[in-house]
């Protein structure tokens, strides 16, 4: 009989990423994330955050599939007003970034900011997707904070 285990050589284990929280952002565990952080606003209001989400692709995955993924996703969201989208250097690692808001039924208009970039490992490539969202009330002053934290992403 033979067994199969994660993590393993067939099987390795998801890369580590590590968030800089600016000050009065704390981390939190949301379900479907690894790591969150957010700018706790209480339960009457919308918190600013920032999300971390970790896929396993196929091996040979590429960073162009990953970031037409994230154009796919923004293309089908309702009333969406795309910013900007860039291939970017961020802590010596190639990234797609997209900034966009669009309307939620939940909270109304939101402005997010999507990183992905991949990572390959032994016969797997990991998607790492960074998702920043605020709402334009708090755009002067949570969007520079979330373009920060995600710029400062680090994969290890």
């Amino acid at each position: 009989m033979s067994q199969a285990s994660f993590p393993s050589d067939a099987f390795p284990a998801f890369p580590a990423v590590t968030l800089d929280a600016p000050d009065g952002w704390e981390p939190r565990a949301f379900a479907g994330t690894v790591l969150a952080l957010i700018d706790d606003r209480g339960p009457e209001a919308f918190s600013p955050n920032v999300v971390v989400g970790l896929t396993r692709a196929e091996a040979g995955h590429t960073l162009e599939a990953a970031a037409a993924a994230v154009e796919e996703y923004v293309a089908q969201l309702p009333d969406v007003a795309p910013v900007d989208s860039a291939r970017v250097e961020l802590s010596g690692r190639t990234w797609a970034v997209s900034e966009f808001a669009y309307a939620t039924a939940a909270v109304g208009t939101v402005v997010q900011v999507v990183a992905v970039t991949v990572v390959e490992h032994g016969p797997v490539t990991d998607v790492v997707r960074v998702t920043g969202t605020a709402t334009p009330a708090d755009y002067e002053t949570s969007l520079p904070a979330i373009r920060q934290i995600v710029a400062g992403a680090r994969i290890g």
